[in-house]
Formats: C-alpha cells, sequence, structure tokens
C-alpha cells in the first residue's frame, strides 16, 4: 500500500474526497480510500483482493467481470 506525503493531495477515484488515511489503494491507476474499492456490480469490498478487474472505467470483483 503506497503512503501519502505530506506534500500531495490524493483525491479517492470512488468518492471524489481527500485521502488524509496513512495508506491507500492503488487501483487501475488511480487512488482509493480503502473502503470505496468496491465492485460495482455486487458492492463486494476489494480491500482484501489480491486483483480487481476494469472496463470502461469500472472497477469489478473476479465473479461480476467474467
Amino acid at each position: 500500500m503506497p503512503s501519502i506525503s505530506g506534500d500531495r493531495v490524493a483525491l479517492c477515484a470512488g468518492c471524489g474526497g481527500k485521502i488524509s488515511d496513512r495508506y491507500y489503494l492503488l487501483a487501475v491507476d488511480k487512488q482509493w480510500h480503502m473502503r470505496c474499492l468496491k465492485c460495482c456490480e455486487c458492492k463486494l469490498n476489494l480491500e482484501s483482493e489480491l486483483t480487481c478487474f476494469s472496463k470502461d472505467g469500472s472497477i469489478y470483483c473476479k465473479e461480476d467481470y467474467y
């Protein structure tokens, strides 16, 4: 998990809010709050998953992607 440096403001791709947490997730070249990285179909929280999938800018769990 990357950490945020003090001189850089990161915005969450999920909610658009400022990420002030020490750690955040990086998926599909975007930064996410841990709570915001979810499958767009089933809303499964993906923070503890090893992989997630993307199509047309949306994030999916493995089952919904296939």
